[in-house]
């Protein structure tokens, strides 16, 4: 007969509770933890360190207002569409979207998380290039038309520096190539000049050596109580965190509850008689448990987030997109925590939080991301329900800014995981797997 200290004190095989400290006790959790600590370190550090040397597609707005003007010799002058050609010809298409529209257009876009900046032409830029160049010549008094360049923080912030760095480069060739022109005009006319008339000084020529001056302003202030534009990503992260190790709390505190695994409080160890619940019975109270907990935790988040003084303008949209986002990835968390078991935990840590939080686009823009990330913020659930949160948060939560995707693809993700998690589970009790302790053999009997 086996007692209960032969089932503690002796193995599957029959082999002494002391020959378990073999190899395989500590190698197995070794291997696992470093590997999974080798990818975070892989994916955390590389997806950021080089984003300068990653830039692909990364969209910014060119925006040709310049109206032209005629010079005093009655050439016709269009300074705006020569930086336009300029660009279009000089920029790295693989690494830039310049996209070459109205300002109505960028302004639009902007407002929708669709670009990261504008380089804006204004209307009078020739004129008032014509103008200063005659200054120049005559030494009368002229202003220096301004290009502005937008950024757009609430996109995301780390594009702002990305826009900055682009856009001083490109116009400082701008200036450069036009301030020669420019220069090479003014001192052509005060050659031919009457006499006494005063030459091209050298303040004269400092100016038209940079006739554009550059002002960086963002389309939108950041407004207070966004962290600077990062509220969005860290309310998306709470989100997933909720689904992802709630479930992880939910399937120890149910499972011990239900008599498959032993509770454990400090030294107070305690196993509670088998309930006889089937797998998909069990998966189904833990899913029925976990949308309950997302509509709690959900209505805590918007609590927590108004008392702290987040702007909140769409607080409906925003809870009812937090339960979904909770139960989705809930859903999806304990489907693989039943069809797997203790490996599920490990697929979960990789789904949720290993390939997650690099892809989501809510630190460095995915635009300066390594091609692999690029590809997991295709699938992956933080970067989903990044879009859905920052469209509620800073772009009015229209659906066009990013929150048809992420409802949608979260009611995808809540579908798919009910269908295999129950068609998985059921299978699983239909061959009689059933989750039961069975006493080892013993040699002899």
């Amino acid at each position: 007969m086996v007692t209960q200290r032969d089932v503690h004190t002796m193995t599957n095989d029959n082999e002494p509770a002391g020959s378990r400290l073999g190899p395989r006790l500590w190698l197995t959790p070794a291997v696992i933890v470093t590997v999974v600590m080798a990818a975070l370190a892989a994916l955390y550090l590389g997806s950021t360190v080089n984003s300068s040397k990653e830039l692909n597609g990364f969209p910014v707005a060119v925006v040709n207002a310049d109206t032209g003007a005629t010079s005093p010799s009655g050439q016709h002058i269009d300074v705006g569409e020569q930086i336009s050609d300029g660009l279009r010809k000089g920029v790295d298409d693989d690494k830039f979207d310049l996209r070459f529209v109205s300002l109505a257009a960028a302004k639009e876009d902007m407002g929708k998380g669709k670009l990261y900046g504008a380089i804006v032409l204004p209307s009078d830029l020739s004129k008032e290039l014509v103008a200063l160049t005659a200054s120049a010549a005559t030494g009368g008094a002229a202003q220096q038309p301004a290009v502005t360049v937008y950024t757009n923080p609430l996109a995301n912030t780390s594009s702002v520096s990305v826009v900055n760095s682009f856009a001083s480069q490109a116009l400082a060739e701008a200036n450069q190539t036009v301030g020669k022109q420019l220069l090479a005009t003014a001192t052509q006319a005060g050659d031919k000049a009457a006499s006494g008339s005063q030459s091209v000084t050298g303040t004269a020529r400092i100016v038209l050596s940079e006739p554009m001056p550059v002002h960086v302003t963002p389309f939108k202030a950041v407004p207070d109580g966004t962290g600077g534009g990062l509220s969005a990503f860290y309310y998306a992260l709470l989100l997933a965190l909720a689904g992802f190790t709630g479930s992880l709390i939910a399937t120890s505190l149910v499972d011990s509850q239900l008599g498959f695994t032993p509770s454990e409080i400090g030294p107070l160890y305690r196993m509670e008689s088998h309930s006889g619940r089937s797998r998909l019975a069990t998966l189904v109270l833990k899913w029925g448990i976990m949308a309950g907990i997302a509509v709690l935790v959900s209505s805590v988040y918007l609590g927590i987030a108004d008392w702290i003084g987040m702007p909140l303008d769409h607080p409906g949209e925003l809870w009812l997109f937090s339960v979904l986002s909770i139960s989705a990835v809930a859903v999806v968390a304990q489907a693989i925590l039943a069809l797997l078991g203790g490996l599920g935990m490990v697929v979960n840590l990789f789904l949720f939080i290993v390939l997650s939080i690099p892809s989501s686009g809510g630190t460095t823009p995915l635009e300066a991301m390594p091609p692999f990330v690029r590809f997991l913020s295709s699938f992956e659930p933080m970067h989903q329900i990044y879009l859905g949160t920052r469209s509620i948060l800073y772009f009015g939560a229209t659906w066009d800014s990013g929150l048809a995707r992420a409802v949608l693809t979260s009611v995808i993700a809540l579908v798919l995981g009910l269908l295999v998690g129950a068609l998985g589970t059921r299978a699983y009790d239909l061959k009689g797997l059933t989750r039961k302790h069975s006493a080892p053999a013993v040699a002899g009997q």
